[in-house]
């Protein structure tokens, strides 16, 4: 790599040299003619002195800013792509020239300009994502409170209500009263996950072992449903994630098949190895008739058929999933086949566990 210093230092000697060159032609040339004519005298002398010098100042500045022009340009090039920056054109970038501390120069600031760039969009985003977070809570909280308060205000009156009636009453206000406790715990959890500061407690497990134990604590309530669950686990493969997490997962897709599923019906949960991966899928079988948009399942408060009321779940589960996965950097998505809903799970293993399975 030249660095500049050299580049500098090699710009000074040739320009040296070349006003030694001019001043040693130029005083051969003078002197010579002064000498002929013997007219040289001491005033004469010094004011031919000092317009050598002169020349030779001219010369070597006049050399030397020629052979680094194109680092003046350069320089300017760069100060003004930092004053747009420093003005608001986040991501704006400077051609990369040469292999020296100005290219090194040149990168850093077109580093900094991208990382600016992010930051500002993440930090737009975020502020988008929550201002519909709070209109969607909103909306999502207004509902159960209304009926809450509705039927509260009647309870108060005790107007022509009979026991059988209060009962009933109450009964909906407990279970709206429930429906917003867990609103707000699972919006709660949501919102954490979205932490940029965020992270996860991370061990490897044998992720075939613990689909086992929450598929096991699940099984009688699915069959409760009249779901059943058959499962196709392939053998022990060790991965690393954030074991509490994980299982969040698991059991937000177990109830969502709970809840959606056809009754009675069959759950498929399968797990495979593809290349460097795990794919974990769960398939139950849904209503023809039912409205889903498979490409917003994952968004907040998405509950796929509107005729669906709000006690039938908070809509942040599948987004909480999504968000886990994410942070696990694997991939989760949906897709259906005339009555089949699979959400397939893809997680990357450890190269240990891709070591000892060769």
């Amino acid at each position: 790599m030249r660095r500049i210093s050299v580049k500098l230092l090699l710009a000074v000697i040739i320009s040296f040299l070349a006003t030694n060159l001019i001043f040693i032609l130029i005083a051969r040339l003078v002197l010579s003619t002064y000498i002929q004519e013997e007219k040289m005298n001491i005033p004469a002398y010094n004011v031919l002195a000092f317009g050598l010098f002169f020349i030779a100042v001219v010369v070597f500045v006049f050399v030397f800013l020629v052979l680094i022009r194109s680092h003046i340009r350069y320089l300017k090039e760069i100060s003004e792509q930092v004053q747009k920056i420093s003005n608001g054109d986040l991501g704006a970038t400077i051609h990369v020239r040469g292999k020296d501390e100005l290219a090194e120069l040149s990168q850093n600031i077109n580093k900094m300009s991208a990382q600016l760039r992010a930051k500002f969009d993440r930090e737009r985003e975020i502020e988008q994502v929550k201002n519909e977070l709070i209109s969607s809570v909103s909306h999502d909280l207004r509902t159960p409170l209304t009926s809450i308060v509705g039927y509260l205000d009647l309870i108060k009156k005790r107007e022509n209500i009979d026991n059988e009636t209060l009962d009933s009453y109450l009964y909906i206000v407990d279970s709206k009263a429930n429906y917003l406790t867990d609103l707000i715990e699972e919006l709660f959890d949501y919102t954490k996950l979205t932490s940029p500061d965020f992270q996860l407690q991370r061990n490897e497990v044998d992720i075939k072992r613990l689909l086992q134990q929450v598929i096991g604590e699940y099984e009688p309530i699915l069959k409760r449903e009249g779901i059943d669950v058959h499962t196709d686990f392939a053998c022990e493969w060790n991965v690393v994630i954030d074991v509490e997490k994980m299982v969040r997962v698991f059991q937000n897709l177990l109830e969502n098949a709970k809840k959606y599923s056809k009754k009675p019906s069959v759950l498929e949960v399968n797990q495979k190895v593809q290349k460097d991966s795990i794919v974990i899928s769960f398939t139950n079988s849904i209503s023809i008739s039912e409205k889903i948009e498979v490409e917003k399942l994952f968004d907040r408060f998405y509950r796929g058929d509107e005729s669906r009321t709000d006690a039938n779940g908070s809509g942040l589960g599948l987004a909480i999933a999504k968000q886990i996965i994410q942070l696990h950097q694997g991939e989760i998505r949906a897709k259906q086949q005339h009555d089949r809903l699979t959400f397939l799970i893809k997680l990357p293993l450890t190269q240990e566990s891709l070591e000892n399975h060769m």
